[in-house]
């Protein structure tokens, strides 16, 4: 009701009522944690730091308009809300519009890919933070992490975020099966005869299934870029987890492969984690995330990949907050340092724009964190 309330008031001080028929939810998450973080890498730099992360912490608004003959109009606008830097609010979360019915969603906006959506639900910690498996997935030694050499930041893989431009279809359940299929517009589409044809595009394809304590699901994503350089970039991936009521197993495989003419670059990826009840209010979660040695052109590149070992506590002090703690180590393998923490990377990860690296190869990244969490 007080959801409900706050909506209304919302709407009139814009000028503008929410139609009768039109259900409004207010939801999100603040999200936060003191961390302490120790950098180490083979040139014996070892730069330490404290800080406040809000570990993707948001605010948004759905809502659904009956049209009858079971057809609903949907809607969520969603923002990321990182209060410990006084960012602005943007609609950079899943953000969308489109129709559902008995056929399924047809959405249209900023959306959560399957590839994407199936690592976040095999992670074994609840919300994003320093111990989140995209830490390793997808990477391929940091080609395809974002904002390197950058605190506090996202460093995922292109896979691990969210796609704009997307227009996505959802399937209604079928005996426990599902499946999603998103495609995002190549809108930079570019053919000047200076700086070369641009025409960049992307699919994301997902099917899980879920019966019990069971599930199970498979994606795949392709990149391309068509134009000059007739680059391609593909993931697949596959997972699943039992739940045994007391305690969880998760697992998830990862083969990233990027192609442009006269070269091809391969990576596997893997990782195991579990959950276990200690009691009725809390749990412990941990999980382990390799990244395998990138194959250029059919050879092994030796040590070039990464490990990624996390422990932690969760407390629920009532059903929407949450007392938490956990460790995370990231460790770089001796010839490369493309690895960083997902969520609130360490920032030194990878090189600036000319080549010189922020830290040494093999650098190692460790963290502790304590924190609560609140949904409302």
């Amino acid at each position: 009701m007080q959801k409900k309330l706050i909506a209304l008031a919302l709407a009139s001080l814009s000028g503008a009522a929410f139609a009768d028929a039109t259900n409004v939810t207010i939801y999100g998450v603040a999200d936060a944690t003191f961390d302490i973080i120790s950098i180490s890498d083979n040139a014996n730099n070892s730069p330490n730091f404290n800080r406040v992360s809000t570990n993707g912490s948001y605010i948004g608004f759905r809502g659904t308009e009956n049209l009858g003959n079971g057809l609903s109009a949907i809607f969520q606008f969603e923002s990321e809300a990182n209060f410990d830097s006084n960012s602005s609010l943007s609609l950079n979360r899943d953000s969308f519009v489109g129709l559902a019915g008995g056929f399924g969603k047809v959405l249209l906006g900023t959306l959560t890919g399957p590839s994407n959506a199936l690592a976040a639900r095999l992670d074994v910690n609840t919300g994003d933070n320093i111990m989140s498996n995209t830490a390793i997935l997808g990477k391929l030694g940091g080609f395809n992490a974002s904002n390197p050499g950058t605190r506090s930041a996202w460093s995922g893989s292109v896979y691990d975020t969210r796609f704009n431009n997307a227009v996505a279809y959802v399937s209604p359940s079928f005996s426990g099966f599902q499946a999603t299929g998103a495609y995002v517009a190549n809108e930079n589409k570019d053919e000047n005869p200076i700086t070369g044809e641009k025409n960049a595009y992307a699919y994301d394809l997902g099917l899980t299934y879920t019966n019990g304590p069971v599930m199970i699901g498979t994606t795949y994503a392709r990149l391309r870029d068509s134009g000059v350089a007739d680059e391609k970039d593909t993931e697949f991936r596959i997972g699943g987890m039992y739940d045994f009521g007391v305690a969880s197993i998760r697992a998830l495989y990862g083969n990233t492969k990027f192609e442009r003419p006269g070269t091809e670059v391969k990576q596997n990826t893997w990782g195991i984690g579990g959950t276990y009840n200690v009691t009725a209010n809390g749990k412990l979660v941990s999980q382990y995330y390799v990244a395998r040695d990138l194959e250029v052109n059919g050879t092994d590149m030796g040590e070039t990949g990464a490990q990624l070992f996390t422990i932690g506590y969760e407390h629920n002090l009532s059903k929407r907050t949450m007392l938490k703690a956990g460790y995370a180590r990231l460790a770089n393998d001796d010839n490369t340092n493309g690895y960083d923490f997902g969520y609130n990377a360490s920032g030194f990860a990878g090189s600036d724009n000319l080549g010189v690296p922020f830290s040494a190869n093999g650098f190692t990244a460790s963290g502790f964190q304590v924190g609560v969490r609140h949904s409302f």
